[in-house]
């Protein structure tokens, strides 16, 4: 894991999960899950919102040591 990158995409995410990349930005979105931000379109210029998942967060959300 040293060469990761920090963060992933929502695709990538739901991967390790198990789930579709959707859940994770829906559930990423409501703050149900702690391991990314949803940063608006708006403010970043995009039609759709942009999605950051960090990877550290994210295995440790899963109770994985990093």
């Amino acid at each position: 894991m040293k060469n990761e990158k920090e963060t992933m995409s929502a695709a990538a995410a739901a991967r390790i999960l198990g789930c579709s990349p959707e859940a994770v930005r829906q559930r990423i979105r409501l703050g149900i899950w702690r391991f990314g931000e949803c940063i608006p379109g708006k403010k970043t210029g995009h039609k759709s919102d942009v999605f950051v998942i960090y990877r550290r967060k994210l295995y440790q959300h899963m109770g994985k040591d990093v």
